[in-house]
């Protein structure tokens, strides 16, 4: 609805003119003078405060760079859209998609559904253009809810302050999409139903034609002969217990079905042994007969059956008419699948379903608009709250100085820093002697400490503190701040350490809330006026509306965070301009608005543009009147408010919704040097080869140096990639995998087995053949290499199946590559865990810590197939979950 005057009339986001009057003084925001009861009473007790938040579409780009991207959107940004309108949320769109997956959505962040609509098909529109055309649009949505609260207080029993916000996702697929593609996933709060689905995994092939996997459908539940084949994703209704069960959505197999779904083919009736009413067993002294075409002989035979087979029939003669074949499929191979509780109606469900940070919450939908040639895949994205927003956040920044400084994860740069270009061979001293006549920054920004850890060891000095002056820390920034003419920088920037002010996300630093209160009508007259659209007559008429917005305390913060021309105005290009630049973006990010949602429909609030639009009795604007029917089917407000916990009155506290889930999500528990160095109790140089024998090592040392000369922040780095990339990724999951690979690899000093005075011999084959090598001389070859030394040739030749690097040929590639020696020991966490397939058929140790998440000892024998060094594995594990606060 933001980009409502575009898909109307076409107003193209290039239009020079499409601008904004700004105010010469801006304008404070004043409170809400009428009765704001506290939004309805509504059972939250069971909504656990979120721990984890996820990109929508899982973008793990640091949280600026999920903002800025935002720039690309086709329309729909925060807190405008193309046609002036507030837009409470975010796009995303073709603009977007590329470069992130947009196949699926996924949750911002742990919660629970609570309401949603999925229609069977999507709503149509038409428009009058030059050719009448149904345009669609998706009115599905999900709505989740969350509570966020700050961390306990270690040792006080007070209780933290609690915020309860909610995240929208809107114009999603339609229902008939998922029932045209059973293949697709669907997601796991819609209701089990009682159609499963053949697995994507079922791996039976239809002679001939091996590109078509599926399942067997077999003529009997014991020893049954092959009669059909099931693609992937196929729904079923089975009947009974047992391996096997009886199908009974299908009436035969599929070369029998005809196109009404009835049963074609005859068999003779001296082959049919009469069992309980019109069924009967074939019988025969050959092993398969024949189902003719017709009933007569001879004539084309349709399939055979295999003698045995329990078959439904009807008529009289010599051959039967088949009504129904009995058949049975695999149960193991079949699926649950999820149904929508209703179609085409809002559902609120009386029981919330949890929902994870990442969980599927659907796909996306089409929406095609006024002057769109064709539909396009559209997800708009949304956050608020009905809570008392301002009380919250004051109570958060009171909780924030009580936290320990481990939560301070924003480093505040503020305006006017210094941004030293870089030069080769740099200095700390250089740098320092240079800031003096560099380039300044033009806004403040907070930059997260995920980024500065992630940054290689080359792009960061360290400046210890030196009695005279505290210690400082240079990091090389690039588009990131800019300047007063809006060109952005690089260079080095300077923490000084104590002094450059470090904040906790719970102390919001840079948000402000703001009241306004502008309509749709104030937000329209402003867009003509500033195009130039009003005659003499409506400018006397509709000016004081056009004011009412371009004074607005939205509009006057806008204008502070992005009137590049400095004379209060701009335009729509200024917006999408200002969001490419990370202190803008962010800056926008914290604008908290308390609007009035553009999901809670009222009538009267959009026939109030009419007369703007030059809509009446006698001249109806008929495409205004179509869109006007769209909005109101597209709301949803009234409907679920009051039963979920919002405002019934519809103006709730907006967020941008990239910045929320940007803003806490800086991986506070993300592995780093100074971490590792805490818990383990090292410092200086890793990977030094001091872990074991003297000669062993030294020659291996000699042999691999690229290994030994590693950096430990590049070291760090590949780390926590990995272990994204193999979605090891929950705090457990991840203080176990470094408890093990830190004990696995001698103290992170070594990525090759050995013992302790061990004398590397390379061309020694002394190792007898065992369990996973082949032939004499594998045992050495194929010793443990990697953070989680792999070993025995078998599981080399696996991981270079997964790979597609030959590493049975060339082992020692896992040891003398950090790259590989991580994603190595990743795969084998992963898929490989000999203990772990007790617990499910892959092998996956994240499975058997989720069900024992504090259990070192079976973790340990899932690594090391014993108990070797658990001591020092329990130390370092419990030393990361006191960090941590997993500690129970």
């Amino acid at each position: 609805m933001a980009s409502l005057l575009y898909r109307l009339f076409g107003l193209h986001h290039n239009h020079r003119d499409a601008r904004w009057e700004g105010p010469s003084d801006p304008i404070l925001p004043t409170r809400d003078t009428r009765p704001t009861p506290g939004p309805p009473e509504s059972d939250t007790s069971t909504l656990v405060p979120l721990k984890s938040w996820c990109h929508p579409f899982k973008d793990k780009r640091d949280p600026l760079a999920q903002l800025t991207h935002m720039a690309n959107a086709a329309a729909g940004y925060y807190p405008l859209g193309r046609g002036g309108l507030f837009h409470g949320g975010v796009h995303f769109d073709g603009g977007t998609a590329g470069i992130l997956d947009q196949s699926s959505v996924h949750c911002l962040a742990d919660g629970e559904v609570v309401a949603y609509r999925i229609d069977t098909h999507a709503p149509t529109t038409h428009f009058v253009n030059s050719i009448p055309v149904a345009k669609p649009f998706s009115r599905n949505f999900v709505l989740v809810r969350h509570r966020l609260q700050p961390p306990k207080i270690e040792g006080s029993q007070d209780i933290p302050p609690s915020l309860t916000f909610y995240s929208l996702y809107m114009h999603l697929q339609d229902w008939a999409d998922y029932r045209d593609a059973p293949a697709v996933r669907r997601p796991a709060f819609w209701p089990q139903s009682p159609t499963l689905r053949v697995k994507q995994t079922a791996n039976d092939i239809r002679p001939g034609h091996p590109e078509q996997p599926g399942l067997n459908v077999r003529h009997a539940e014991h020893h049954g002969k092959v009669i059909d084949l099931l693609p992937r994703g196929a729904e079923v209704t089975v009947s009974g217990t047992g391996r096997y069960r009886k199908l009974e959505n299908r009436p035969g197999p599929a070369k029998l079905i005809n196109a009404d779904g009835s049963l074609a083919g005859y068999i003779h009736a001296s082959l049919l042994l009469s069992m309980a009413g019109n069924e009967y067993r074939i019988t025969s002294s050959k092993e398969w007969v024949n189902v003719r075409a017709e009933p007569k002989a001879p004539c084309p035979i349709l399939l055979e059956l295999p003698t045995g087979t329990v078959v439904t029939v009807s008529g009289e003669g010599e051959f039967r008419k088949l009504e129904r074949v009995r058949q049975y499929v695999h149960f193991d191979s079949l699926e649950g699948g999820q149904e929508p509780q209703a179609t085409d109606r809002i559902v609120v469900l009386d029981q919330p379903v949890p929902i994870k940070a990442g969980d599927l919450i659907g796909h996306l939908g089409q929406y095609q608009g006024c002057n769109a040639d064709q539909p396009d895949e559209r997800l708009h994205l949304e956050t608020f709250s009905g809570d008392d927003v301002e009380a919250f956040i004051e109570a958060s920044r009171d909780w924030a100085k009580r936290l320990p400084d481990k939560h301070k994860t924003w480093l505040k740069l503020a305006k006017g820093t210094p941004v030293v270009p870089h030069e080769d061979n740099v200095t700390a001293a250089l740098l320092k002697v240079k800031s003096a006549g560099s380039p300044v920054s033009a806004a403040d920004l907070l930059v997260p400490k995920s980024l500065l850890d992630g940054l290689p060891a080359d792009r960061k000095i360290h400046v210890p503190d030196g009695g005279s002056h505290n210690a400082r820390c240079w990091y090389r920034l690039d588009e990131l701040l800019h300047d007063a003419n809006n060109n952005l920088l690089n260079g080095w920037v300077c923490e000084e350490v104590g002094v450059t002010p470090w904040f906790s996300p719970w102390s919001w630093e840079g948000y402000n809330v703001i009241f306004d209160y502008s309509l749709p009508k104030h937000a329209m007259a402003s867009f003509f006026s500033a195009l130039n659209r009003f005659s003499d007559a409506q400018r006397e008429r509709f000016q004081p509306w056009a004011e009412k917005d371009n004074n607005g305390p939205m509009k006057s913060r806008l204008y502070e965070i992005i009137d590049r021309d400095r004379v209060g105005k701009m335009t729509a290009e200024e917006l999408q301009a200002a969001l490419r630049l990370p202190a803008h973006a962010q800056a926008i990010s914290q604008m908290i608005l308390r609007k009035e949602s553009e999901w809670f429909y009222q009538t009267q609030k959009w026939d109030a543009l009419d007369e703007l639009l030059g809509h009446s009795g006698s001249t109806p604007h008929l495409n205004w009147l179509a869109e006007k029917q769209r909005i109101a089917q597209m709301g949803w407000w009234t409907e679920v408010a009051e039963k979920v916990g919002l405002p019934s009155w519809g103006r709730p506290y907006h967020f941008h919704p990239m910045g929320l889930g940007g803003w806490f999500n800086t991986s506070e528990r993300k592995i780093t040097v100074e971490l590792l160095e805490k818990v383990t109790g090292k410092s200086g140089s890793w990977f030094t080869g001091r872990g074991g024998g003297s000669t062993f090592i030294n020659e291996f040392q000699a042999k691999y140096p690229s290994i030994y000369k590693y950096d430990k922040y590049e070291f760090v780095t590949h780390l926590n990639d990995a272990l994204e990339r193999y979605q090891i990724t929950s705090p457990h999951q991840q203080a176990h995998f470094v408890a093990q690979c830190f004990h696995e690899s001698a103290a992170f000093e070594t990525t090759v087995e050995f013992a302790s005075g061990e004398q590397y011999d390379p061309d020694r084959h002394v190792n007898a053949i065992a369990s996973g090598n082949t032939e004499a001389g594998d045992g050495p070859k194929y010793k443990g290499k990697g953070l989680i030394q792999l070993t025995w040739k078998n599981n080399y030749a696996s991981y270079s199946t997964y790979r597609g690097v030959d590493f049975v040929r060339s082992p020692n590639l896992i040891a003398e590559n950090m790259f590989n020696a991580i994603d190595v020991s990743c795969w084998y966490w992963r898929r490989n865990g000999a203990v772990s397939r007790r617990h499910n058929a892959r092998g996956d140790i994240n499975v058997l810590i989720n069900n024992e998440p504090d259990n070192v000892r079976l973790v340990t024998l899932a690594v090391n197939g014993g108990d070797n060094g658990l001591h020092e594995r329990i130390k370092i594990y419990e030393a990361i979950a006191k960090e941590w606060g997993l500690s129970k």
